[in-house]
């Protein structure tokens, strides 16, 4: 008896599989990876031209929310992408959406470069081909009030997806 509750409790831990700290949802023709919010005071990262820039709330009572979103084409031959500001909102269930931000349009460049300069790179931003059985990986960004409630991603690109990765997490 202890054998097979041994081996029962092997083939449900296999079932489960998968990394806890990423929750998947598919939709149509995508599907979806993302990883929780990590918030932060600020963000460093180096453009292609080797420019330091860093990413600051807009204002005291708001923080920043990296999500790093995975965007999987499993049945379309070649998808485009457009990832901006419309593509992906993080918020709550009860109404409160934020749109993506704009790493680029939203940096600042400075001379010294931070220690944690690409920490949360590369970004994911503008344009992008994604062929049949390939993804593309990255960080977005958003400028979040404090105390709200990161429940939910909304991607809105190809297809309508909704993550509600609150209760998901709080299993584990």
């Amino acid at each position: 008896v202890l054998i097979l509750v041994i081996a029962l409790m092997a083939i449900l831990a296999a079932a489960c599989g998968g990394d806890p700290d990423i929750l998947v949802v598919r939709g149509r023709t995508i599907e979806v990876h993302v990883g929780k919010p990590v918030v932060k005071t600020k963000m460093s990262f180096a453009d292609s031209s080797g420019r330091h820039l860093v990413i600051r709330p807009r204002a005291s009572n708001r923080q920043l929310a990296l999500v790093e979103v995975t965007v999987v084409n499993r049945t379309s031959t070649i998808m485009p992408l457009l990832i901006d500001q419309d593509a992906v909102e993080l918020g709550d269930r009860r109404g409160e959406r934020i749109d993506a931000l704009d790493p680029f349009a939203s940096a600042s460049v400075v001379e010294i470069p931070s220690e944690d300069e690409n920490e949360f790179s590369p970004l994911l931003w503008g344009e992008v081909q994604l062929d049949r059985q390939f993804q593309v990986k990255g960080w977005v960004i958003f400028d979040v009030p404090k105390g709200l409630t990161l429940g939910s991603l909304w991607w809105n690109e190809i297809d309508e997806v909704v993550l509600d990765y609150v209760n998901y997490f709080k299993r584990g």
